[in-house]
């Protein structure tokens, strides 16, 4: 019996490490196709570099220092018996192809370019543990090449500013993750962030502003806090980044906004706007300004292409993104200037000048040998001929461009925008809302299989964004940033056949590591397992904590106070006696010593009772209130109107903004158990059962969900959903899941009756 324990045991060890997929090695992206075979290569003394081509010289110095740091001292020479051999051979592949073959004296790292060989020396890197040196290192096969050729990540510096070497810091994260485009958001309304020699207004007066928005957009009335907000990159340090990111084969493409997000220029020169005697600062408030380029002036013209050819010789890339997104027509509608040149030209809508202002500026580029790209709206009025696109608005603009022959880039917003909510607990910072959680970004695809080939084949990869309005520090964005880029890279390297996303939750737990030792801030998965608020029927209860990372302790306290590595340690399912209310609190702890922040649940009993009548209708009873409100909490009075529908829903008769919204009814429980409730919306709202608030989802966000458990017997409960909503989208959805059940679904309208 003995002997076949370790039969089974073998033949498991051996699978895990000759699976193909790669699963037993903590390597992101995960490469297309690696084995584990048997030995190991011993990290001994003697073990040397050598570079077999003098194009790679960079790449050899690159791995000696990284792994001079890591405390393994193997200097670059022509000859060794032992030695990591880097070589380039164009044969192999695409000019990003690499592959690795090992044996017990010999690293060999192959790559169809310089640019090959360094994404090998990054998979060979993430063979090493972050915390620890070891004395060997597995015996790997490896032949990869990336799904997508642009791997990209922007950031915006103009609403709140980061240093050449913050900068530095992520070009460093993009290098080891494979992701080769840095998208520099350099100029908006809020800031301008780059010296320019022939306008030194726009960093002498549009590069600081002198307050700031506080609290979320949709809050109202707007309030403003007093601070300055400055910092622009001279053209040396553009330079310095340029150079530093091209010896991680990084392309760097800075975008200059046009013709909208224009108001920080307009602050520092007036003349080139519609309303030239209107004096406008830099704008202190997020959202889109109605301050834009004028299209009727040849001066703007003369200016954008001023700019650009300061552009062109500080960023070598192919690409120069000229934004074309958010344009308020307003000021042109009312423009004589503008109206002229429509009529001069030919053009019938504003839409249509548009085109003709982004057309104009890509032709001028394609004189100096670049290409331009834009957001999806640039499709709106005619795209010029030899535009890239990037679709943020959804996947249907890129789908369109790509239909019309444009390359095209994939970045929706509402998979892959980092600004947006990690997770639906209250304990999140304050973000411009939306959710966009780990597995969610795993999940998507820029190029699906169901779209036809002759589109896929122009989807050329896809983006993470990350815009600050409300993210100021460093810190914070970091935080933002990882581990979804993490995400991210893996979507846009890896075949999908090869993905799991369980498998590479576990490869996370090597990856905190990795990102504590480089002093990299990144969101620690929080405890699951607690609603912010629990009500029971019974008196004694059970809780029981998880974390995604394996490697985190759990510590909680039931009295309020604050968690610490001190207090209690969780270490099986908590049995708790509930006398009338308890306040739990938990924290992650890593072994690097980061945590998550605390969450918290009250737990307290509850008296809602069934009813069980069956004179009752499928349906849900309405009542529509003229707003504004503040809260849900204030939603009610005369209503506008009232009725019935089939399920609770905003109905195209009942939309509007600054409205609320009250839905009643009762909710059918068909079996005894803990209920998870989940609730979205466009804005504030809550659930009541019975008296008792379940869900309290209040405040001004965008697109934002909250959750809350109640102990529930068979029967009919009566249930109050108040909205109110300050956007321009309106919606309330209500997501459940039964006792034991870990699916989320939303709530059926078979389980909303009224009385008859």
């Amino acid at each position: 019996m003995q002997k076949q324990i370790i039969l089974i045991l073998s033949l498991f060890l051996t699978a895990l490490h000759c699976n193909a997929a790669g699963e037993s090695l903590n390597i992101i992206p995960k490469p297309n196709k690696l084995t584990v075979a048997e030995g190991r290569f011993v990290l001994s003394g003697d073990v040397r570099i050598i570079c077999a081509n003098d194009t790679i010289k960079q790449e050899a110095d690159y791995l000696y220092k990284n792994l001079d740091d890591m405390g393994y001292h193997f200097p670059v020479v022509d000859n060794a018996l032992r030695y990591i051999k880097l070589e380039v051979d164009s044969t192999i592949g695409g000019k990003e192809s690499y592959r690795i073959s090992s044996d017990a004296d010999i690293y060999n790292i192959v790559g169809a370019s310089p640019t090959g060989v360094f994404y090998g020396i990054q998979t060979f890197l993430q063979l090493f543990p972050a915390e620890e040196e070891v004395e060997e290192i597995p015996l790997i096969q490896v032949e990869d090449s990336p799904r997508f050729e642009w791997r990209g990540m922007h950031l915006d510096v103009c609403r709140h500013f980061s240093g050449v070497e913050e900068v530095k810091k992520l070009l460093d994260q993009m290098a080891r993750l494979k992701l080769n485009t840095f998208h520099w958001h350099l100029t908006d309304d809020q800031g301008w962030r780059i010296e320019i020699k022939k306008y030194p207004l726009l960093t002498e007066i549009g590069s600081i502003r002198d307050s700031s928005l506080v609290g979320h957009l949709t809050k109202l009335p707007h309030t403003y806090r007093r601070e300055k907000i400055w910092g622009y990159y001279t053209q040396d340090e553009i330079r310095d980044v340029v150079s530093y990111a091209k010896k991680l084969h990084i392309n760097v493409m800075p975008e200059l906004e046009m013709p909208g997000h224009a108001q920080a220029v307009l602050a520092a020169y007036p003349n080139l706007g519609c309303c030239p005697e209107d004096s406008v600062p830099v704008w202190p408030r997020w959202g889109v300004s109605e301050n834009i380029f004028c299209a009727g002036k040849e001066e703007t013209f003369d200016f954008i292409k001023d700019v650009l050819d300061e552009f062109i010789e500080l960023f070598p890339n192919e690409y120069i993104h000229v934004g074309g997104d958010e344009c308020p027509t307003r000021h042109w509608e009312e423009c004589p200037l503008c109206q002229k040149r429509m009529q001069d030209e030919g053009i019938a809508t504003e839409h249509e000048l548009q085109s003709y202002f982004i057309e104009r500026i890509g032709k001028y580029l394609e004189t100096k040998g670049r290409n331009i790209i834009g957001w999806d709206e640039i499709l709106e009025g005619g795209i010029p001929d030899g535009a890239a696109i990037m679709s943020w608005r959804g996947e249907k603009g890129g789908i369109k461009a790509s239909k019309l022959g444009h390359k095209v880039v994939m970045t929706p917003a509402n998979m892959v925008y980092l600004d947006m909510l990690q997770s639906i607990d209250p304990q999140e910072p304050l973000s411009i809302g939306g959710l966009t959680t780990l597995s969610k970004i795993y999940k998507y695809d820029p190029a699906p299989f169901y779209l036809k080939e002759e589109v896929r084949n122009n989807i050329i990869g896809g983006q993470a964004n990350l815009w600050r309005e409300y993210i100021k520090t460093d810190k914070h964005m970091e935080y933002m940033y990882f581990p979804r880029l993490e995400a991210m890279s893996e979507v846009l390297w890896t075949q999908p056949k090869q993905k799991d996303f369980r498998d590479f939750s576990n490869r996370l737990n090597e990856e905190y590591r990795r990102l504590a030792k480089a002093d990299v801030n990144f969101r620690v998965p929080p405890p699951e397992g607690l609603s912010p608020v629990q009500l029971y029927t019974s008196d004694e209860v059970e809780v029981e904590l998880t974390c995604p990372a394996d490697d985190a302790k759990i510590s909680y306290t039931t009295d309020g106070t604050e968690p610490s590595p001190e207090t209690a340690l969780y270490e099986g399912k908590l049995s708790l006696h509930l006398v009338d209310s308890i306040t739990i609190k938990a924290v992650s702890y890593l072994p690097s010593g980061n945590h998550s922040y605390t969450i918290q649940s009250k737990l307290k009993k509850h008296s809602v009772y069934a009813e069980r009548k069956t004179t009752h209708q499928q349906g849900v009873r309405y009542k529509y209130y003229d707003g504004p409100f503040q809260s849900f909490r204030e939603v009610g009075g005369t209503p506008v109107a009232e009725g019935v529908l089939d399920w609770m829903y905003v109905a195209p008769q009942i939309m509007g903004n600054q409205k609320g919204w009250e839905y009643s009814g009762y909710l059918k429980v068909d079996a005894e158990g803990l209920y998870y409730f989940q609730l979205w919306s466009i804005c504030g709202s809550g659930l009541y059962i019975g008296n008792e608030l379940v869900i309290d989802n209040d405040g001004f966000s965008y697109d934002n969900a909250r959750s809350g458990c109640i102990e529930l017997k068979p029967g009919y409960y009566p249930f109050t959903v108040k909205y109110f909503n300050m956007n321009d989208g309106q919606g309330v959805k209500l997501f459940f899941k039964r006792p034991r059940s870990k699916v989320l679904s939303p709530f059926p309208g078979d389980m909303f009756f009224i009385k008859n």
